[in-house]
């Protein structure tokens, strides 16, 4: 194997030699010179269809610099441009990566969002991609997939929330320079941590100058800060539990005949007793307490006994080893009816490298996840955006997230921004989230900002695409979403 300078020699070539463009659809390919606003002057590559549509694909890398203006990366993007019907009217371009930190972007492009996904090991069309819609851009950050610091000393500054913040704005400015797009609607999506990085970037691209339509928060919630109130948010976990329970045969029998009315009732407890017990439990007797523990041992499938009457809360983590614990069984993080070790996300990597280096002909580098161990990007990452308290590190501990609060960055950049938009997706099935939480999240926004909020839950798990019944519709309302009026 190459010695770690030679990938990061190779990773550092310029923009213009590193991209390539190639057909990768499966019908009417027709080869030639592409407009020269697609991939870059002067390069070559072939038209792609996918149904109707004619397609170019581009992979390469934008140089980001450090704060003395001097080259520290290569991010590494794969693009996805279709020609726009009017020019008066440019398309839609959208910024797409998913989380971690530490996470390359395979997961949205390959699983759910780009016009090629896995279908088993082998890469297909497909026909749920937003792409008719709008231009997709997907993201590597520093030190995943092919993007690589020019240095490990240089990379330090990347493995932070306001270094990677910085970076994603700088390579969304620079890449909406070199493809003339300055003047194109351009949206954010980002996937659990990587929820943080869209809030983020949209108000410091917004500071700089540069307008964001609209931003789509996956399975992250809506970056607040601390301020929220964290008892309702705690209580309103509840339906998440109960859509579990009832997935994994744990609750009365009673409440099982009407699925959606439990759901309903365990949401409506939640808010009426649940939310009242963890504000102020110190104003509950023995007798409020025995009932807010049988209440949540109904609504849950967990014995009285697994629930602590003085707290009265039952962390993510608890929740996860205890409801099916008499079996030795743990849920599972990301999708609680998961008992057993979820499916390899990596599964068709051999099709993902086989489209880099023979269909788009992308011979730089080695891909961090692929063609080496992935990288550990994540294990030392400073949450420098706000200080870690002792409070937050417990509640990451237990399973409530990263061990900082975020900053009110969406808020900030809906009143900096009257036009911008946000789009919350969420998993019923999620531990790190609740669809409850955050359909309540986006309705405590002051007006007029709540309005521009919209919130949707799913029935899957983190990854709400990879439910076969739910990712046609999480498409299909992401396309809604970059198909509004700008």
């Amino acid at each position: 194997m190459p010695s770690k300078s030679a990938r990061l020699l190779a990773s550092s070539l310029s923009f213009l030699a590193l991209v390539a463009c190639q057909s990768i659809g499966t019908a009417e390919r027709q080869t030639g010179s592409l407009p020269g606003d697609l991939c870059g002057k002067g390069i070559v590559g072939a038209a792609s269809k996918l149904g109707g549509l004619d397609y170019t694909t581009c992979a390469g890398t934008i140089e980001i610099d450090d704060a003395n203006g001097v080259k520290a990366a290569d991010l590494f993007y794969t693009a996805y441009f279709a020609k726009a019907a009017s020019p008066q009217k440019p398309r839609p371009i959208v910024f797409i990566w998913n989380g971690g930190p530490g996470a390359d972007s395979r997961l949205l492009q390959f699983h759910a969002l780009g016009p090629r996904t896995l279908q088993g090991d082998v890469l297909g069309d497909n026909p749920a991609s937003p792409l008719p819609v709008a231009d997709l851009v997907f993201l590597d950050p520093a030190g995943t997939g092919f993007s690589r610091a020019v240095s490990e000393g240089a990379a330090r500054q990347f493995y932070s929330t306001n270094g990677d913040l910085a970076a994603t704005a700088q390579f969304i400015q620079r890449f909406l320079k070199s493809h003339e797009r300055e003047g194109a609607p351009v949206y954010l999506v980002g996937e659990s941590f990587g929820t943080w990085r869209a809030a983020g970037v949209a108000e410091a691209l917004i500071d700089r100058g540069q307008p964001v339509a609209g931003i789509a928060l996956v399975s992250g919630g809506i970056p607040m800060g601390e301020e929220r109130d964290r008892a309702l948010m705690r209580a309103l976990t509840l339906p998440n539990r109960t859509a579990t329970a009832l997935a994994l045969g744990k609750l009365d029998a009673a409440l099982t005949a009407d699925r959606a009315r439990t759901l309903a009732d365990a949401e409506t407890w939640a808010r009426t007793v649940w939310y009242p017990a963890l504000a102020h439990p110190d104003r509950l007797d023995d007798t409020s307490r025995t009932n807010v523990v049988a209440g949540l041992s109904r609504f849950m499938g967990l014995a009285p006994s697994m629930i602590d009457p003085k707290t009265l809360w039952v962390s993510p983590r608890e929740f996860r080893t205890k409801l099916l614990g008499a079996k030795g069984k743990t849920l599972g993080v990301f999708d609680m009816r998961q008992t057993a070790p979820a499916s390899d996300e990596k599964a068709g990597s051999a099709a993902i490298i086989k489209f880099y280096r023979q269909v788009l002909n992308y011979r730089a580098g080695q891909y961090a996840g692929i063609d080496i161990p992935e990288l550990p990007v994540g294990n030392d990452w400073q949450y420098d955006q706000s200080p870690i308290t002792k409070e937050s590190l417990a509640r990451a501990m237990a399973g409530e997230g990263p061990p900082s609060a975020s900053q009110p960055w969406v808020l900030r950049a809906l009143e900096k921004a009257p036009t911008m938009r946000v789009f919350v997706a969420t998993g019923l099935y999620d531990s790190l989230n609740g669809c409850a939480a955050n359909g309540q999240a986006a309705r405590d926004f002051p007006e007029p900002l709540a309005h521009r909020i919209e919130a949707h839950c799913y029935g899957g798990g983190h990854m709400m695409y990879e439910e076969a019944s739910e990712a046609p519709q999480f498409a299909k309302d992401l396309s809604s979403f970059f198909s509004k009026s700008h």
